[in-house]
C-alpha cells in the first residue's frame, strides 16, 4: 500500500477535546513528586495529539525501545496474514518446520499457532537461556514442558519469535519488511530498527524501537476498527475485535492490570472495554476506545506498576464527553510543567585537575564477564549478535568536557562527555546496535569520577564510578538504573506471584545485589596499562 495522503496527527489543546489542561498536569505532578520513571508520553483524543511530553534528555525525534510492546505490533502481523490466507490459528507449528528433527516430538506436534498468540505453549523456556550465536527456533523446539500445550497462560517472549519465524516461513520476508507495505510505509512511519536473530527473522516478542507519536499511530485503528482516521481499513476489522478481546486467562494474583485477561498479544485492561501493549519497564500503550482516546507511556522504571497506579488514578476519568472552552492559564501551566520534566540527573562539581593530568591518555586494561557492557543486560541478553566484555578503557579530559573510551569485545567507540553540568551527546555503536548516548560525568568529594552514559534509544543509564587507587589499579562501580532489585521484586508481581512481606522483599532485593549481579552487572577492576 502506498503512503495515506493523510498521515501526521494534528496537535491541538486538551480542552479542545474535552480533557481539562490541570487534569494532565496533575497525572505530570504526582509523577515527579514520587520520583517515578517517567520518559515520555503522548495522549491522543479524537484522533488529534492534545498533549505530549519527553523528560530530558529523551526527545520525541529519537525511537524508544518497546520490550514486549513489540508483541502486539507482531499480533498486528499475523492479523494479515491470517487475513491473507497464509496462516490459519489452528494451523501447526512444528508443520512449518519440517527441517527440525525435535519438532516431531509429540507435544511439538500439538503446537498450534494460537497458543503461542495466547501464550499457551506452556514451553518451558526462560530469559536466562542462552541466545548469543544459537539456532532459536532448535532451541524452542528442544526445549521442554511444564505442561501439557494449552493447559495454561504461561508468558514467555519465545512464543512470540516463533511467530515472526512462520510468517517469514510463509511470505519469504521478514515481519518488519512485511509489515513495512502494510503499516509503515502508509502511516508515513519511518521504517523502524527490530532485532534478528541468526536467521534473519526479527525476534518479534521484544527489540523493537519506535518513536512516541509514530507509536500512537500505529495503534490508532485499534480503536476504530482497524480504520484509518482518513477511513481506510488498515487492519482487519475481525482481527482487531479478536486480538483485543479475551482470549485466555491471564495471572490470578498480584497487580490487577495483569489479572484481566489476555488476547493475541495484547492485555486487557481493569477498565471497562479497553486494552493495551505492555513492555518491560513501563512501556505501554493504552487503548480507550469508547472514549476515542488512545495514551502512549515509555518509561525507565523496574517496578512500573507504580506508574501504572498514578496513570488509573487519573485516566480514563479526565476524558469528558464534549469539548470544554480553551483555558490558557491552565494550559500553559501544563507546557510548563512538561517543559521542565527531566529524567535522574548528574549535578556538575568542581573538576580535578591533578587526578586529570595523572589519567588523562592513558589506557585501562579490564577483567570483565561476557556481561559487561554499557547497554543494559535486559537488552544484551536477549541479543544474537552480542555485544559485552568491555576489556579496556581510556579517558582523555578538556576543557569542559571528557572524551571517554571503552572496548566491548573488538569494538571501540568513543564519547563526549559533559563536566559542565550539560549533556554531551555522541553516537554510538555496538554489534547490530545503533544508539545516541547522552553522558555526563562529576569528580566527587571522595576522589571518585562518577560518569553516566544514557543511551536515548533505551530505558537505562548505565553509571561507572571509578576509584584509582595508588598502586596503578582501578576499581569501577557498575551499575544500572532502573535497578535489577527492583526488576526481581517486579517479576514476582508480574508473573502473579507477590511478594507480601517488606522482609522477604528485602531478602530478595539483597540475594540479586550479593549474588545475581556478581554474574548479571558485576563491579569490575582495571589497571594502567603503562
Amino acid at each position: 500500500m502506498e503512503k495515506l495522503s493523510v498521515t501526521e496527527l494534528q496537535h491541538v489543546s486538551p480542552e479542545s477535546v474535552g480533557i481539562n489542561s490541570s487534569a494532565i498536569k496533575a497525572f505530570i505532578d504526582e509523577i515527579n513528586e514520587k520520583k517515578l520513571g517517567l520518559q515520555s508520553f503522548t495522549v491522543v483524543r479524537n484522533d488529534k495529539v492534545c498533549a505530549q511530553g519527553f523528560f530530558k534528555p529523551y526527545a520525541k525525534e529519537y525511537p524508544h525501545v518497546l520490550y514486549s510492546m513489540s508483541k502486539s505490533v507482531t499480533s498486528t502481523a499475523i492479523g494479515f496474514a491470517v487475513n491473507e490466507g497464509l496462516i490459519s490459528l489452528d494451523d501447526k507449528v512444528a508443520d512449518f518446520f519440517p527441517e527440525y528433527a525435535s519438532a516431531k516430538k509429540p507435544k511439538n506436534q500439538q503446537l498450534t499457532v494460537r497458543m503461542l498468540l495466547t501464550m499457551r505453549s506452556d514451553k518451558r523456556i526462560t530469559v536466562l537461556d542462552e541466545k548469543g550465536g544459537t539456532d532459536w527456533i532448535k532451541n524452542f523446539f528442544d526445549a521442554g514442558f511444564i505442561a501439557k500445550p494449552d493447559t495454561k497462560f504461561n508468558y514467555i517472549s519465545e512464543n512470540t519469535f516463533m511467530l515472526s519465524a512462520i510468517l517469514s516461513k510463509v511470505t519469504g520476508m521478514s515481519m518488519l519488511d512485511y509489515l513495512n507495505e502494510r503499516m509503515f510505509k502508509p502511516l508515513g512511519i519511518e521504517k523502524p530498527f527490530w532485532e534478528k536473530d541468526g536467521a534473519g527473522n526479527n525476534v518479534a516478542g521484544w527489540g523493537l524501537y519506535m518513536k512516541s507519536e509514530d507509536l500512537a499511530k500505529f495503534f490508532l485503528p485499534y480503536i476504530h476498527e482497524g480504520k484509518w482516521i482518513d477511513g481506510t481499513q488498515l487492519v482487519p476489522a475481525e482481527w482487531v475485535k479478536e486480538a483485543t478481546a479475551k482470549q485466555t486467562d491471564s495471572v490470578k494474583d498480584g497487580f490487577i492490570d495483569n489479572m484481566c485477561g489476555y488476547g493475541y498479544q495484547f492485555w486487557r485492561n481493569p477498565a471497562p472495554n479497553s486494552y493495551r501493549c505492555d513492555g518491560l519497564f513501563g512501556q505501554r500503550c493504552f487503548m480507550f476506545p469508547d472514549y476515542n482516546a488512545l495514551v502512549v507511556l515509555n518509561s525507565g522504571e523496574s517496578e512500573d506498576y507504580k506508574i501504572m497506579k498514578v496513570f488509573w488514578k487519573h485516566f480514563p476519568k479526565c476524558f469528558k464527553e464534549n469539548p470544554l472552552p480553551e483555558n490558557d492559564i491552565a494550559h500553559k501551566a501544563l507546557l510548563k510543567a512538561v517543559e521542565a520534566c527531566h529524567v535522574e540527573d548528574l549535578a556538575a562539581t568542581p573538576r580535578n585537575a591533578e587526578t586529570e593530568r595523572k589519567i588523562s591518555g592513558r589506557t585501562i586494561k579490564c577483567r570483565t564477564n561476557v556481561n559487561t557492557s554499557v547497554v543494559s543486560i535486559s537488552v544484551v541478553q536477549m541479543l544474537y549478535n552480542k555485544p559485552a566484555k568491555i576489556n579496556e578503557m581510556k579517558f582523555d579530559f578538556t576543557d569542559d568536557c571528557l572524551k571517554f573510551t571503552w572496548k566491548e569485545k573488538d569494538e571501540y567507540n568513543t564519547i563526549d562527555v559533559g563536566m559542565d553540568g550539560e549533556y554531551r551527546m555522541s553516537e554510538i555503536r555496538l554489534k547490530d546496535l545503533h544508539y545516541h548516548a547522552y553522558s555526563k560525568a562529576a569528580w566527587q568529594p571522595d576522589g571518585t569520577l562518577k560518569l553516566w552514559i544514557r543511551p536515548i534509544e533505551t530505558a537505562h543509564v548505565r553509571k561507572f564510578t571509578f576509584k584509582f587507587r595508588n598502586n596503578g589499579t582501578v576499581r569501577v562501580i557498575n551499575e544500572m538504573s532502573p535497578t535489577f532489585q527492583e526488576l526481581a521484586i517486579y517479576n514476582f508481581t508480574f508473573t502473579g506471584k507477590p511478594i507480601k512481606r517488606k522482609s522477604t522483599e528485602n531478602f530478595v532485593k539483597s540475594a540479586v545485589e550479593n549474588i545475581g549481579l556478581l554474574y548479571i552487572e558485576p563491579d569490575f577492576t582495571g589497571k594502567f596499562a603503562d
